[in-house]
Order: C-alpha cells, then sequence, then structure tokens
C-alpha cells in the first residue's frame, strides 16, 4: 500500500517533504548536542552526552530508523528529479516560470543533496567510525577541526547545506498543500533557519580552526 502511493507522482513528493522535514528535526537536535563542544569544559559534557548516547538502548532503532529515513529521502529525491527533467526535456524556458520564481537553492538541490550525501558519509567515517587513538570523542573532533582541509571543507559543506534547507523547508510545505499565501512567511522562515544551522554547524569547526 505504501510503496504503491509512493510510486505516484504526489506520493514521490509528498514523501520527500515528510522525510525532510524529519531530517530537519534531527538536524536541530544534533546541533543542540554539538553545541556542547563549545562549552570551554574540556570536552566534559560533550563526552557525557556522546556516552548516554551511545550506552541508550534505542540508539540502534533509532539509527535504523534515521538511515531508512535518509536513504528513503535521497531515493525519493532522485526520483523526483527524473520525473521532472523527463516531463520538461528541454528545461525552464524562464527563471520564472515556478511559483515565487525560481533561485540558485532551487534550481541546484540536486547538486546541492549529492554535496551533503558524500559530506554525509565522510562525517560518520571520520567521526562515528574514526580512530580515537585512545582518547575521547572530544579529542577527534577538536584535533580534526584544528586541520585546516576538514575546518575549511566542513564550513563548505555546512554553507551548501544551508542553501539546500532554505529551498527543502519551503518546498515541503507547499507540497503538503499550504495555503499559497504564506508562502512569503515560509521563505523567510526556511532562509532563518536554514541559516541558524548553517551558521551553527559551521561555527564549530571555525573556532576550533581560528580561535583555540
Amino acid at each position: 500500500m505504501v510503496s504503491k502511493f509512493l510510486s505516484t507522482s504526489i506520493g514521490k513528493k509528498l514523501g520527500m517533504a515528510l522525510t525532510g522535514l524529519l531530517l530537519y528535526g534531527f538536524l536541530i537536535g544534533h546541533l543542540a548536542g554539538n553545541l556542547l563542544l563549545l562549552k570551554g569544559d574540556g570536552g566534559q559534557a560533550f563526552n557525557a552526552y556522546s556516552d548516554f548516547l551511545i550506552g541508550h538502548p534505542l540508539l540502534v532503532p533509532v539509527e535504523v530508523g534515521l538511515l531508512a529515513i535518509f536513504v528513503l529521502h535521497v531515493y525519493l529525491a532522485i526520483r523526483v528529479t527524473h520525473d521532472n527533467r523527463r516531463a520538461r526535456p528541454l528545461g525552464y524556458q524562464s527563471s520564472t516560470q515556478a511559483v515565487g520564481g525560481r533561485t540558485l537553492a532551487s534550481s541546484t538541490m540536486i547538486y546541492s543533496g549529492i554535496v551533503l550525501l558524500v559530506f554525509v558519509v565522510l562525517h560518520l567515517l571520520t567521526f562515528k567510525y574514526g580512530d580515537r587513538g585512545g582518547g575521547t570523542l572530544f579529542d577527534l573532533v577538536t584535533n580534526t577541526f584544528k586541520g585546516p582541509v576538514y575546518a575549511i571543507g566542513y564550513t563548505v559543506a555546512m554553507v551548501v547545506m544551508g542553501s539546500h534547507l532554505w529551498h527543502a523547508f519551503q518546498s515541503a510545505f507547499q507540497t503538503m498543500g499550504l495555503d499559497p499565501h504564506r508562502a512569503q512567511k515560509l521563505r523567510t522562515l526556511g532562509a532563518v533557519l536554514g541559516a541558524v544551522l548553517a551558521l551553527g554547524f559551521a561555527g564549530i569547526p571555525l573556532w576550533f580552526f581560528l580561535v583555540k
């Protein structure tokens, strides 16, 4: 039943919107936890937070669920992009053809999504499965962020993420049938939330690279 619905055009778009909003919620919680890195207590709060998550009995089910949501979101995004391009083989004839006008963020969603997919894989390999060398997760994170390549690359990826989130937020609610008259408010709210998340995540590596 669900797979049949997700095979329809509206099902794919609605599924992408809902999974995107769930990932949005995860990012907000993830940033809240990561900000403990800046507490200035030598990593005690962050390590305690990390140990709590690692030892929690629901960690594995939550991770499996999150992975399923992420994979489904990527799959549906690819399908929707393919369907859109097949329906418009010559592309848009003008930059204002879509409701509210097309922006750089909206026209590059698939590309920013690919960048974020690569980033997530590298991020997990670096931190979740990285070698701590006998130290703590705080040590691994701070030492990694002190390197220019990762600090700058992480920051660039967060700028891309902010752009992706900006358009994704308003697009998700429009897909779910929100009143078009509220579109401008959604664009503004999406821009604010995207900027806060991007700056929040990017500020952490920049702090350790430039200040600490």
